[in-house]
């Protein structure tokens, strides 16, 4: 048995979100190599160029990636090559890692704190016992911006998963819980 607790803010809402960041997120969040190569940082300016806000540029750089090829069968990057550089300009195919580390440092690059989460996939839904069955082969890695007032939040950049839907539980059968309460047995 799991508990788990979903963010239910509105794409609008992460939007106006802002910038306003506590300092152990600025302090840790936004780290990146000096040896970053040049071309991953203008590759993250030239993809959130017309965002006018951090959820927009996380928007943008998670529809970029979505552009490149998912496999799970993928060369290692050259020795002393950085991982991020050659998964976005020479490999341009990966699985949920790549992709998850890509767009962290791309965020990370234009100022918007990220971070890699790992875990489990969703699973497969049950409808009779209200359930998910979650197997090893729905492990999965994925990036979270980080959002004043709203905390971590996830994004999909793998084009073998649907991006999260933010009003899932809207509408639906846990409409009306409210943050921190427990989804009815």
């Amino acid at each position: 048995e799991i508990s788990s607790s979903v963010s239910i803010a509105s794409d609008d809402e992460l939007s106006r979100a802002g910038t306003d960041y506590p300092d152990w997120v600025k302090g840790h969040h936004l780290q990146l190599p000096n040896s970053l190569p040049e071309r991953v940082k203008r590759l993250a300016r030239e993809t959130t160029q017309r965002a006018n806000n951090p959820f927009d540029k996380a928007w943008a750089i998670q529809t970029y990636l979505r552009t490149l090829e998912y496999s799970l069968n993928v060369d290692a990057p050259p020795f002393k090559a950085d991982g991020v550089d050659h998964f976005l300009f020479e490999s341009k195919k990966g699985y949920s890692d790549y992709f998850a580390s890509a767009m962290v440092v791309l965020l990370r690059s234009v100022g918007v704190p990220a971070q890699v989460a790992a875990g489990y996939w969703y699973g497969t839904y049950d409808v009779e016992s209200k359930t998910f069955l979650i197997r090893d082969t729905d492990s999965h890695t994925w990036p979270q911006v980080y959002f004043p007032n709203y905390g971590w939040i996830d994004f999909e950049p793998s084009p073998n998963r649907p991006i999260p839907q933010r009003d899932l539980l809207l509408g639906g059968e846990f409409e009306g819980l409210g943050a921190g309460e427990e989804i009815p047995e």
